[in-house]
């Protein structure tokens, strides 16, 4: 469906650009003053970098700012010896729990007391109306319980009403069978879970010789997380699952964003975060549009404050209008930073490649590795999970010309009949690694 004036929840939705700058910029200034003020950890951190308060005057100030970065906290956790950094804010009495990330690039923490799941999930909420749930809906959820979106979620069904379905296992691809079955069994109309998930449950689904749109017979929405999806990839999963597909982004630190039904990128939720995009390697801002490392600043006044975090993500900022008509920011999330690989003087990300596969029908959305490798090459090597009935000669000539079109490289296909099966797919496989794997 397309957006009308009557799917907007509230007017902030619509807000003019320059109305959402000064309201950001309003948020930063209080963010900044009360961490500078009380939190021992930025206290710390300014003072080191010669920043004072009064240097932070305009938005174009805040850049000034010290990126922080994961091995910061892990730091003050270890000087500290505990889970305390002084980046956290409480009320007297307040519990809290403590959630871990995936460890993707090393294992983080959020305390996350009652009001930050309150103000978390309630902003959550947006997220999942936008993407098709509502009131009474039946909803599967399949987050893992260490994680904080379980906290999130759970908060999210009972505002809403839903009723939740919860399968046994988690989002891991060895849980396929267990979910598929629970899918089969109840017939949830909402569905929310990892992307790497959704194409097991695809794969679980051939195996047992089940037609997709009779096996997700009753579900109405998919919202998928934790990987980027293209535009083609999803085209593709709405003709064979019959729904509506949905992607999400996020991160523990705070980060929200969501399409829209146009499905034109990711509305970032101003009203619950600041994002800039720096280059890299030195840190400094790139224009509107480019892509490069994602910085987070959460508004969220509860639990562990991250300003100007390092994400370990490559994105950009599209600055054109949406045709929903939201004036929230757009954004694109492509991969980790740690994913890129070089080939010549190219630096890219699997993200670029999906975008070739997805020139050619039988390979859209097919599972696919980059063998980073030890020397410096001039092709990309690609491990591709081999289609079902196809020449692969005459596949793997289309792969090369586009591939050569595209990003002006040349590749190396190896045709495999599985890749390794993990939690959160395997884009990017060391070299060393590969080998490994293929001798055993």
């Amino acid at each position: 469906m397309k957006t009308t004036q009557e799917t907007f929840l509230d007017d902030t939705e619509r807000w003019p650009v320059e109305k959402l700058d000064e309201f950001q910029w309003r948020k930063l200034q209080a963010l900044v003053k009360y961490a500078y003020l009380k939190l021992p950890f930025y206290h710390q951190l300014y003072d080191k970098a010669g920043i004072k308060l009064r240097d932070i005057k305009r938005i174009q100030d805040f850049s000034r700012l010290p990126i922080v970065r994961k091995p910061d906290i892990m730091q003050a956790r270890q000087s500290s010896d505990s889970f305390l950094t002084g980046m956290e804010v409480f009320k007297e009495n307040d519990s809290a729990t403590l959630g871990m990330t995936s460890g993707t690039t090393g294992t983080d923490f959020l305390y996350c007391s009652r009001r930050w799941r309150r103000y978390q999930g309630g902003r959550l909420l947006r997220a999942y109306w936008w993407a098709g749930l509502r009131p009474g809906m039946s909803m599967m959820l399949t987050v893992p319980a260490w994680h904080c979106w379980a906290a999130e979620e759970s908060y999210l069904a009972q505002r809403l009403g839903v009723v939740g379905v919860v399968p046994w296992g988690t989002f891991l691809p060895r849980f396929a069978g267990n979910i598929l079955d629970t899918i089969l069994d109840l017939h949830p109309e909402f569905i929310s879970m990892f992307l790497p998930m959704l194409y097991a449950l695809q794969a679980e689904c051939n195996r047992r010789g089940l037609e997709l749109r009779q096996a997700f017979t009753g579900v109405r929405c998919i919202l998928v997380v934790g990987a980027p999806l293209t535009p083609a990839s999803r085209q593709k999963l709405q003709e064979e699952f019959g729904t509506d597909v949905y992607a999400g982004a996020g991160t523990t630190e705070g980060l929200i964003a969501m399409e829209c039904s146009e499905h034109r990128g990711y509305h970032l939720f101003v009203d619950t975060c600041y994002l800039e995009v720096v280059n890299p390697t030195d840190g400094n801002p790139v224009p509107p549009g480019e892509r490069g490392l994602l910085l987070l600043t959460a508004f969220n006044p509860y639990g562990t404050v991250y300003i100007r975090f390092d994400t370990g993500d490559l994105g950009r900022i599209n600055p054109e209008p949406c045709p929903c008509g939201r004036s929230w920011h757009r954004i694109e999330i492509y991969d980790r930073l740690a994913n890129t690989f070089s080939v010549q003087d190219k630096k890219l990300v699997p993200y670029d490649v999906r975008l070739c596969l997805d020139e050619i029908p039988e390979l859209t959305g097919m599972p696919f590795s980059v063998i980073r490798q030890i020397a410096p090459t001039d092709y990309i090597w690609l491990a591709l999970q081999k289609p079902l009935a196809t020449n692969l000669a005459h596949l793997e000539a289309k792969l090369k010309e586009v591939i050569r079109q595209k990003l002006q490289v040349a590749v190396k296909a190896e045709w495999v009949e599985e890749l390794p099966v993990r939690w959160k797919g395997a884009p990017v496989i060391e070299e060393a690694e590969w080998r490994g794997d293929r001798c055993g």
